[in-house]
């Protein structure tokens, strides 16, 4: 239980220098180049491991491969295309508070399609966790309130998260026969065909990646840490915990997207951080503790 904790916060770790790097990259990389060559990397880097194991299990491949296709087009490409994309026309205050919704969309999608019970305690750590996240963003600030508004970029998040819930709770569709490493594998080899697609279109209207060596250096980051790596460790804690209990580490996203602008950015650590910090962590905590007892 321990590990799977800890797998998914690394996950929404990895998931949160995402959006500090594909906010950076936004001027260099356009969204659907960033997301062809990060899904080309990550299976270079991968696929000396996972082309045997793949061919031991071409069988459960041949008798699974729809449940496959679903999730690689859900949580792969045309998420990571919309995400990066809303990158373009939103700040980092709209994607994170966008970003909280995703474990409501997993909650709700889980009562509404799946007749799964929506526990007392996950409904009251999820409320908290949004009380944390508003406390980041705003920093407590009821003038950043007023100022807040949507747009374009914000319906493109949207939507990105609402097929990264969709993809979450999809995962227990995965086949039992296929380990995670190789599942990742094909995952990212469905994902690539939509995403090419996108990346030619993009190549016609003129749009080109400015090779620099910070922009290499981003796509690589990308490709291991939020793709391969974060991608990976949540399809284990999924698996572990449940769609319901892992989506609430979601809520960690913004908090480690904060204390990633405070060391790295050198933006000055605040009462808010502290207060939304606070909020978070015991949102996920209670969340998590409903089957204790």
């Amino acid at each position: 239980m321990r590990r799977a904790y800890v797998l998914l916060t690394l996950a929404t770790l990895f998931w949160a220098g995402n959006w500090i790097v594909g906010r950076a990259l936004a001027g260099v990389f356009p969204p659907a180049a960033l997301t062809f060559w990060r899904w080309v990397l990550a299976l270079a880097l991968i696929a000396p491991v996972v082309v045997p194991r793949l061919i031991a299990q071409r069988q459960v491949l041949k008798d699974h491969w729809k449940p496959i296709v679903l999730l690689g087009l859900l949580g792969g490409g045309p998420h990571n295309i919309l995400q990066y994309w809303g990158l373009h026309y939103t700040g980092a205050a709209n994607g994170a508070i966008l970003t909280s919704l995703t474990p409501v969309y997993v909650l709700l999608g889980g009562a509404l399609f799946l007749r799964e019970p929506l526990p007392r305690l996950a409904a009251i750590g999820a409320a908290l966790s949004i009380l944390g996240v508003l406390a980041l963003v705003f920093r407590l600030d009821p003038q950043a309130v007023d100022a807040f508004r949507l747009n374009p970029g914000d319906a493109l998040i949207v939507v990105s998260h609402l097929m990264l819930a969709a993809y979450t709770l999809g995962l227990r569709r995965r086949p039992e026969g296929l380990d995670a490493l190789s599942f990742l594998a094909c995952f990212a080899f469905v994902a690539l065909p939509p995403v090419g697609l996108a990346y030619l279109f993009e190549l016609s209207t003129g749009a080109r990646i400015a090779w620099t060596p910070a922009a290499i250096s981003g796509l690589v980051f990308v490709a291991i840490f939020p793709a391969l790596l974060a991608y990976h460790f949540w399809a284990l804690g999924v698996a572990a915990l449940g769609p319901a209990r892992s989506a609430l580490f979601f809520y960690l996203t913004p908090l480690f997207g904060a204390l990633l602008a405070v060391g790295l950015l050198g933006e000055r650590l605040g009462l808010h951080h502290l207060v939304g910090a606070a909020l978070i962590l015991t949102g996920v905590t209670l969340a998590n503790r409903r089957r204790a007892g």
